[in-house]
């Protein structure tokens, strides 16, 4: 059973959260401040550090249940999805990632300056998770590969990576602004798939 000294950690620690999430969907992540989100949380600046090692993790930790959401529907769509159509089938694994870094960039930012993060809970936890992403990508080749829906000259190792290179190339090119909006960045996304593939073309919007 949990005490009661437990009970109000966790809600401290909810508290800080829903005030951090609060205040970067509205000002924005650059904007928001430790201190603004100490003040709408109605804690001191330190307990926001005893529980959070820095503003980093504060946004990690607010994006960490819908990452590890995002990764157990990855999962169960290289698993349980129709590979009929390869390009579609990826499609379905990598779109709703691209769709995430795409709605919040400064969150892009983060995830594509992972070395820079200092240590924690939140941060181990982070990558773990990105971890994940690059393993089932894995298996969804692997999948592939192995249901004869991959071109037989080519390496699923390097297919993976390959895909895996793109899909960074692509968050990048939108925090630049040069892949920016989701049609274009998708098409290029499939073109790069096709070539690769047996199979159909996803439909836009697949």
């Amino acid at each position: 059973m949990v005490g009661k000294p437990q009970q109000r950690t966790k809600r401290t620690q909810e508290r800080i959260l829903a005030a951090a999430r609060d205040l970067f969907e509205n000002n924005g992540y650059e904007a928001t401040s430790v201190d603004a989100v100490a003040t709408r949380a109605g804690v001191a600046k330190a307990t926001v550090f005893a529980h959070f090692t820095d503003k980093a993790s504060l946004l990690i930790a607010a994006k960490i249940q819908r990452l590890e959401a995002l990764g157990a529907d990855m999962r169960a769509t290289i698993d349980d999805s129709a590979t009929d159509c390869p390009a579609r089938y990826l499609a379905q694994v990598f779109r709703p990632w691209l769709a995430l870094y795409r709605e919040d960039p400064e969150f892009a930012r983060l995830f594509l300056s992972q070395s820079t993060l200092n240590d924690g809970p939140w941060t181990r936890q982070f990558l773990e998770v990105c971890g994940l992403l690059e393993a089932h990508a894995a298996r969804a080749v692997a999948r592939l590969h192995g249901e004869g829906r991959l071109r037989p000259e080519l390496d699923p190792e390097t297919v993976t990576q390959g895909i895996l290179a793109f899909y960074y190339h692509m968050i990048v090119g939108h925090s630049l602004g040069a892949l920016p909006d989701a049609g274009t960045q998708e098409s290029l996304f499939d073109r790069l798939i096709e070539t690769w593939m047996h199979g159909c073309a996803p439909p836009a919007g697949a």
